[in-house]
């Protein structure tokens, strides 16, 4: 638990950028974090002041010790993310300006959620906007350095609505008078996507490819060897605890799939994308590829590659995991898509745009 004397600490740190001392924030920000490490909050403080005085290399370093300590909280990976990829590729197009009229939004993009539960927040938040004629505002985040995005940002700090109080998904895909206008959008959006399937050429059509991001990925599909189905599979296990909605599918799953269906698939190429090496010697006899064969990361967006492959495979068995089936979500091209099932001990058959994002099981 975090001392109050901490927390005072850190209120006068974000006064005085407020009132723009950084160099006496600094200080301040730099004793909180060393006497509380685990601190989040103070840690954040310090990266905003390195950011805002120029030293991006010593903010990088600073997410990066906040996502090795909370490998699932967003607002460092999305900081870190947005200033190697801007350092690449230079500023995204600005925000468009805002047209007058009521607006929904979601201000907490980029700070709760990683990459792909960000693009759910993203598409409902967006489809429920487009749909009732109405202004979607957002705040900075990864997906305009990587996507043609250019919606306004937020402008007012609206009154929230939460995932709990209000069926959001189900009213972005609806056709009901816009109760939600004039709201701010808070949620993971990880439930049923049924409601949103009807709308799914519209949200795949949300996240086109900037031109030079969209070269990367071209050039990592030309990096794939020759083949003819392409057969991916995700096994997520670094940042995952085990249970609950975060529960680890056993390898042996995705194991007894390939071994049923790989022998009548038309010169299969396996591609495994996972955050765990050690798992591929599993899958030794089928010559796996991996995000390391097709050539250098894209540094803030290292997990790009894995997420590019899985919209792209004809065959696609991901884990119970956001990451994965988002990017089945906005694959256009498989017969097949499989997901883990507790109680079957097995993978079985699914469609992503018509069920729960994460299934939760207790231990």
């Amino acid at each position: 638990m975090v001392s109050v004397s901490a927390a005072d600490a850190l209120q006068k740190v974000e006064d005085l950028i407020a009132h723009g001392h950084l160099a006496e924030a600094e200080k301040i920000a730099r004793r909180i974090a060393a006497a509380v490490p685990e601190y989040s909050a103070a840690q954040f403080a310090l990266g905003d002041i390195l950011e805002r005085t120029a030293r991006s290399d010593e903010a990088v370093a600073v997410y990066e010790a906040i996502s090795a300590h909370h490998p699932g909280m967003g607002l460092a990976f999305s900081r870190r993310a947005m200033i190697l990829l801007r350092r690449q590729f230079g500023a995204p197009p600005p925000p468009r300006p805002r047209k007058s009229g009521v607006a929904v939004s979601c201000n907490k993009l980029g700070f709760s959620g990683r990459f792909a539960n960000q693009l759910l927040q993203y598409a409902v938040t967006r489809l429920y906007g487009e749909r009732h004629g109405l202004e979607a505002e957002f705040p900075d985040w990864i997906g305009r350095d990587l996507y043609m995005i250019d919606d306004p940002f937020v402008t007012a700090t609206l009154p929230a609505v939460t995932e709990q109080e209000a069926d959001i998904m189900a009213a972005a895909a609806g056709d009901a008078d816009s109760i939600l206008a004039g709201r701010d959008f808070e949620g993971f959006f990880c439930g049923d996507t049924g409601p949103l399937k009807q709308h799914r050429t519209q949200v795949r059509a949300f996240f086109q490819p900037r031109p030079a991001i969209a070269a990367r990925l071209q050039a990592w599909s030309r990096a794939l060897p020759s083949h003819g189905t392409l057969v991916a599979l995700h096994l997520r296990r670094g940042d995952f605890v085990g249970h609950d909605q975060f529960w680890i599918a056993p390898v042996a799953w995705y194991l007894a799939w390939l071994e049923a269906v790989w022998p009548g698939l038309d010169r299969p190429l396996l591609y495994v994308a996972t955050d765990d090496s050690s798992v591929l010697a599993v899958f030794a006899r089928y010559r796996p590829v991996t995000a390391a064969d097709l050539g250098e990361p894209l540094a803030g967006a290292e997990f790009l590659a894995d997420f590019h492959i899985l919209t792209q495979a004809d065959r696609l068995a991901i884990s119970n995991s956001t990451f994965s089936f988002v990017a089945a979500m906005l694959n256009e091209r498989a017969s097949e898509f499989l997901r883990p099932q507790k109680e079957q001990e097995r993978l079985t058959a699914c469609d992503p745009w018509n069920e729960p994002v994460l299934l939760n099981h207790g231990p």
